[in-house]
């Protein structure tokens, strides 16, 4: 049995949406920011970011540390504005003694000043304060940023980590640094689709992230938990049903939609996906494709010493299937030690959308995986796939009490907040 591959090619990244030129690779996107500005920068909306900082009594040092690194820089970073062209101005610094009753009442006094962001400086980040702050913020709508002391300890790095904050936060209050530049597969509406359970498998939640083709985040949508597989099924086609209606509203009709289901589907939740294409898309061709970042497959380099393939390695299977390496070898390098996960990326035969765009549809899951804003060197993983996780882990963190509040309340969907 003889098969096939190829070494895909790295995307550009468009920066500010209104000029043509505000491009640059992934690896000059810091440079990109300094001299384009983000993607949204002319859209974004805000003269100023409006913050709250909360830290530890005692901890006042690394307070000044984290408020003059985000403002002025460090090194050879020059502060949150050089980046994302709008100020961060922080509206009070609080300290607090780290008891949950005394941390607690100054969390929910925060929320009355409608701030764009909170950070919360905290000694470490395993701690029942640290998802208490997540969960009152998150429940009042507002994002949330922690930041350790042990991050700011360590002067070499700090500046990196300032600005894999700033990126971070920048995402999460609804901007957007940077998108693909691609004139493929136009005008299409990728669908990330995937579901969150409990540790005791007590209730189930879905969820549905809505993005363009070219990796702009639009919105995510979710229901209420529920107890039973059936009622999340049903729950599920009329969710996907709901978004696409609402992307239609916003956006018009889309030329094809893409689904990327990351955990391993049921029969009955492909049935509902389907359902809801049918019933809502009409003569839109979609394609269903499962995203298996869990295969069996392992790909290797016999032409080099390290054995690992350069990333964006490709091999095909089928028409309908390919193994995908988004974590291999830059030049003759890996900053990694072990073997590369390998992506099992398959087209279910239920999609409409002609099997011969199947390479696109690969390469724009490959393009995604330059779209993580946890950091400018967070791992390569498919932007859905990515936001499919930290939601699914958000939802534990949270509860079933605080998932409900977060859902009602409404004011982050259209945010990157899990970021």
């Amino acid at each position: 049995m003889s098969l096939y591959g190829e070494i895909l090619t790295e995307p550009k990244l468009r920066f500010d949406y209104s000029s043509t030129f505000a491009e640059g690779s992934p690896s000059k996107s810091k440079r990109c920011l300094l001299t384009f500005g983000p993607y949204d920068s002319n859209l974004f909306g805000k003269s100023k970011i409006n913050c709250v900082l909360i830290y530890p009594t005692g901890s006042e040092k690394y307070t000044q540390i984290l408020i003059d690194g985000l403002i002025k820089g460090e090194g050879g970073f020059r502060g949150f504005q050089s980046f994302f062209k709008v100020p961060l101005n922080f509206l009070q610094e609080t300290a607090v003694e780290t008891d949950i009753k005394n941390f607690t009442r100054v969390l929910e006094s925060v929320t009355s000043t409608n701030p764009d962001i909170v950070f919360v400086l905290l000694e470490k980040r395993k701690t029942n304060l640290y998802g208490q702050a997540k969960a009152i913020l998150l429940a009042n709508g507002i994002p949330s940023q922690m930041v350790t002391i042990e991050q700011l300890s360590y002067t070499p790095s700090r500046r990196y980590v300032l600005e894999n904050i700033c990126l971070a936060c920048y995402a999460k209050i609804g901007g957007v640094p940077w998108v693909i530049s691609t004139s493929e597969l136009n005008d299409s509406l990728v669908l990330g689709v995937s579901r969150a359970e409990d540790p005791n498998r007590g209730y189930l939640v879905g969820f549905v992230t809505l993005f363009t083709q070219d990796g702009d985040f639009l919105f995510m949508n979710s229901k209420a938990p529920v107890i039973k597989w059936e009622e999340y099924v049903k729950g599920l086609s009329k969710l996907i049903e709901d978004s696409i209606s609402e992307f239609e509203t916003l956006r018009g009709i889309p030329n094809s939609i893409i689904i990327h289901f990351h955990k391993r589907p049921g029969w009955k939740e492909i049935d509902a996906i389907e359902m809801a294409l049918k019933n809502v898309a009409r003569n839109i061709p979609y394609a269903i494709i499962h995203l298996n970042e869990y295969s069996n497959f392992r790909l290797f380099d016999s032409s080099h010493i390290s054995y690992i393939p350069p990333k964006g390695f490709k091999v095909n299977l089928s028409t309908h299937e390919a193994l995908l390496l988004l974590d291999g070898r830059i030049g003759d390098r890996r900053h990694k030690i072990g073997i590369p996960r390998v992506l099992d990326v398959r087209m279910d035969k239920r999609s409409t959308l002609d099997v011969a765009l199947f390479p696109k549809l690969v390469e724009q899951i490959y393009n995604f995986s330059y779209i993580n804003w946890r950091g400018f060197n967070a791992a390569a993983i498919p932007i859905t796939l990515n936001y499919s996780k930290l939601i699914a882990r958000m939802v534990i963190e949270t509860g079933i009490e605080g998932w409900n509040q977060i859902i009602a309340g409404g004011k982050l969907r259209d945010k990157a907040w899990f970021l």
